[in-house]
């Protein structure tokens, strides 16, 4: 399974606020809905750690992570958002950036971005 489907799944799990998590894109026909509260998580970039005798021996994933309130909604952005924070760190990420929330001037939907990265052992990810 790949890190970003790995995400997904752990967000479904964390935020059952959020109607739906997609990874790497949000599907055409549901990018104008502001009525629910989407995450979209897709890979930013990966950095290989840990070299020894010409290898590298871990490989730190990183991840974007975009939520995208529903319009008119009652959460607590700032609860809900620490929460996540906490609950992905508890999981063995670290939550590395938070952007800031910001309100697209077209929609008036209220967004949040953050980054997110995961360290991964060669022994964990090639199992022999």
């Amino acid at each position: 399974m790949t890190i970003t489907m790995m995400a997904r799944a752990l967000l479904i799990k964390l935020a059952p606020w959020a109607n739906e998590v997609y990874p790497n894109i949000i599907p055409e026909e549901v990018q104008a809905k502001t009525d629910d509260t989407i995450i979209l998580v897709r890979p930013a970039f990966d950095s290989l750690n840990d070299y020894g005798s010409d290898q590298f021996n871990s490989i730190t994933n990183t991840l974007s992570v975009q939520i995208f309130y529903a319009t008119g909604n009652e959460l607590d952005y700032d609860v809900v958002e620490a929460r996540l924070y906490q609950d992905l760190i508890n999981n063995g990420y670290q939550v590395t950036e938070v952007k800031g929330r910001l309100t697209d001037i077209d929609t008036y939907q209220d967004y949040q971005t953050f980054t997110v990265t995961k360290n991964r052992t060669l022994k964990t990810l090639l199992p022999k």
